[in-house]
């Protein structure tokens, strides 16, 4: 489903960093257009071109000099990309050298550029670092609000559990301006490799073998038993599976290569651990000798996953073709990769706030501050509530990092121009009194947060 069906406004985006194509892959699904995207590695670059298109470029992202101009005259309505993460990976040295200078690099070029959005990724690490420290007062100081977001991938249709940082930056927000957008793009249950292999099967549809021996599971996206494809039922308990089933579907279990003292061996029934260049090695000798005493059943006995099998578990589709590398570098493009599932989730929430169609949610103990500070009643506490985001509707999901535009832009609306001499004022008491809330230092939110959770029976 693309932008224009959803009746959301087109977002023009430029990828630096790109990969393989796992963010820009899942932002096009959100409805965003890629017109440009750059890489330095010459093999990535050709697997983007073979999969995503040819507006992708091989370039050195460091050459700010040659790059900022063309991404000017692009006039792009996002950037977003990835910076090299291995300087901050907990897999690495944790060294911040040229890699991490990058992130500065991704920065500069935002700055200089000025399109309304940003998105940049990155492993949670990266928070800490000098680079981003660095990079985030340039950003700051060029005008964005910025959400630091770290996201669980398995909870945003991704069958991984891969945290990331991300930071979405918009002109001229409020820092934390869509936070609560993307808490609720969350999905309640994280997503399993049982889940996954619906999809990657084909949609694996249980038919009952008329024949006993016979295979039992097909695809949905090829022949099967009957031309009743409706007719999908649940595995059940004591299938025997045939020798054409899927590998994973007949043993339930598989073996990925841990971070250090990790556990080796998961069921379908979990997500994967984050994808690693490595993933898919065979146990070595020294796990054998040595397995986690979680292991649900020997590594000897789980399945050994595939290339392509990672390749879905990163969000790339079946068919995607890496043909044009060689196998190792390959690991490591998927491993680089953002998954798409999770790339499209966010794409959707950007536009969705693009198009005034979501506001952030009232964050903290907004209502007990206005009873403890103000006084107001219980009834006076949710009419300032649903004051707020009437005026937040009014200027469609904007927050503003300066009150005095917050207050313009919502006079100029012509919607807030029909209203009562008497809504308005309320509207804009509605705005000053969260600016209020807000302003108070975090030490202070804090104490009113501890004080709230004291029992009344020490509190008297």
């Amino acid at each position: 489903m693309n932008a224009a069906v959803l009746g959301w406004v087109e977002v023009r985006i430029v990828e630096l960093f790109c990969g393989a194509g796992g963010m820009s892959l899942g932002l096009q699904r959100a409805g965003c257009e890629i017109i440009q995207a750059y890489d330095s590695w010459d093999k990535a670059v050709e697997v983007y071109r073979r999969n995503v298109g040819s507006h992708v470029w091989q370039a050195d992202l460091k050459d700010i000099f040659r790059i900022a101009p063309m991404l000017v005259a692009l006039a792009p309505d996002m950037i977003c990309g990835g910076p090299p993460c291995q300087d901050f990976s907990a897999a690495g040295e944790r060294i911040e050298g040229e890699r991490a200078a990058l992130t500065r690099a991704f920065a500069m070029l935002v700055a200089v550029v000025r399109p309304k959005w940003f998105l940049m990724e990155n492993v949670p690490l990266a928070a800490r670092s000098q680079a981003w420290t660095d990079a985030r007062a340039m950003l700051v100081k060029a005008g964005y609000g910025l959400t630091e977001s770290k996201l669980d991938a398995s909870l945003y249709g991704v069958p991984q559990r891969r945290r990331r940082l991300f930071i979405v930056g918009r002109l001229g927000e409020q820092h934390g301006f869509l936070e609560s957008a993307l808490a609720s793009a969350r999905s309640a249950q994280p997503m399993t490799i049982r889940d996954m292999l619906g999809d990657a099967l084909g949609d694996a549809c249980y038919f009952q073998p008329r024949v006993s021996g016979s295979r039992g599971i097909w695809s949905t996206d090829g022949p099967a038993p009957t031309i009743c494809r409706s007719s999908k039922r649940p595995i059940p308990p004591n299938y025997r599976p045939h020798p054409a089933d899927a590998v994973l579907v007949e043993t339930g279990t598989y073996y990925t290569r841990p971070f250090y003292e990790g556990r080796g061996v998961r069921t379908l029934d979990e997500p994967a651990p984050a994808v690693i260049r490595t993933t898919r090695e065979p146990p070595r000798p020294h796990y054998l000798a040595n397995p986690h005493p979680a292991d649900p059943v020997p590594a000897t006995q789980a399945a050994v996953l595939t290339q392509e099998q990672v390749s879905r578990i990163q969000g790339f589709p079946v068919g995607w073709d890496w043909s044009s590398a060689p196998s190792r570098d390959v690991d490591q493009m998927i491993a680089n990769a953002v998954p798409a599932a999770l790339a499209e989730a966010i794409g959707r929430v950007i536009l969705a706030r693009e198009a005034g169609e979501t506001i952030p949610e009232i964050q903290g103990r907004y209502g007990q501050w206005l009873r403890q500070r103000h006084g107001f009643s219980k009834l006076a506490i949710r009419n300032a509530k649903s004051r707020l985001n009437r005026a937040r509707r009014f200027l469609n999901g904007r927050t503003f990092a300066d009150a005095a535009l917050e207050l313009a832009a919502l006079e100029s609306t012509v919607a807030f121009a029909t209203l009562s001499k008497g809504m308005r004022s309320d509207l804009r008491a509605a705005l000053r009194l969260y600016r209020e809330w807000q302003s108070r230092s975090r030490c202070q939110r804090k104490k009113i947060d501890q004080v709230a959770t004291v029992p009344a029976s020490m509190a008297a």
